[in-house]
């Protein structure tokens, strides 16, 4: 009786034990797909749409052959939707779960140009691209002022293209041509940095922003959106031309969107507005 009690006893040691080992494997197995580096989870969610339920308040995306759902949409966001199985959209959203994202509160799907790149992108992503003079420059690193008179700092990496400065950089006070990437914790990294010649000093004054409004364009014309660790608000007016858009107001909120700004010192002139996954 005493080694059947045993035996009994080890067996269910073991079963214990195994049952353990699986629940760790699990946890450590549960991945996400394209999670903030900062641990948030919100990301700009961005594919085809397969299919709707209406009972669940949500949609299934496909991203680059993985299947994503967003929960928590409204019956009209639903309807709205419904009939554009295979359009693609851009959802603002917080990951809730394995590939699993819930929509952030008060933002609306935007429906994207049929070659718009799927993907999970963090909030705030985008570039700019602007003519400066250099302020300090090393091997890494790279400051140059901004046609608002804000300084802009940059990492340089083994991908920047500086080759008009062949192994050299610019120098201080050098007109420099400057494209900037948002980096997924809001820093920048420069893509290319260019000399700037005679042709370009008409253009030393215009920065071109890419980002993602923050919330749809009000009556007044303000356009807010964010590239990068930069809110950026400016008002279009009446010579501002917009494209892809009906009007300045039909730019709703998560829209990627391409903006040229014309500056003054601290005077900013919308020139154009686009979608800039066009």
């Amino acid at each position: 009786m005493k080694t059947f009690l045993l035996r009994r006893g080890r067996m269910l040691i073991v079963a214990v034990f195994s049952l353990f080992l699986l629940v760790v494997f699990a946890a450590c197995n549960t991945g996400s797909l394209g999670t903030n580096s900062n641990g948030s989870g919100t990301a700009s969610v961005t594919g085809s749409v397969v299919s709707v339920n209406t009972v669940t308040h949500s949609l299934m995306l496909n991203i680059n052959g993985q299947q994503v759902t967003v929960t928590g949409l409204t019956d009209q966001q639903l309807a709205a939707i419904q009939s554009q199985v295979g359009k693609t959209y851009t959802i603002q959203a917080t990951q809730s779960g394995t590939n699993t994202y819930t929509i952030n509160a008060g933002t609306e799907p935007q429906e994207q140009a049929d070659n718009a790149t799927s993907g999970i992108s963090s909030v705030g992503a985008g570039s700019i691209k602007f003519i400066g003079k250099v302020l300090s420059a090393n091997s890494t690193a790279i400051s140059v002022s901004m046609p608002d008179n804000q300084t802009m700092n940059l990492n340089l990496t083994a991908q920047t293209d500086r080759s008009d400065f062949g192994t050299g950089l610019p120098g201080v006070d050098q007109l420099t041509k400057v494209t900037a990437v948002a980096n997924a914790d809001g820093s920048y990294t420069a893509s290319k940095v260019g000399i700037a010649d005679s042709g370009d000093v008409q253009d030393q004054n215009t920065v071109e922003y890419q980002g993602v409004t923050t919330s749809a364009v009000g009556a007044n014309g303000s356009i807010s959106f964010k590239v990068g660790n930069r809110n950026l608000t400016f008002t279009t007016g009446p010579t501002t031309e917009i494209k892809d858009f009906a009007s300045a107001q039909a730019i709703g909120s998560n829209q990627p969107v391409k903006v040229d700004v014309l500056f003054n010192g601290s005077a900013a002139t919308v020139l154009k507005v686009a979608n800039s996954n066009d």
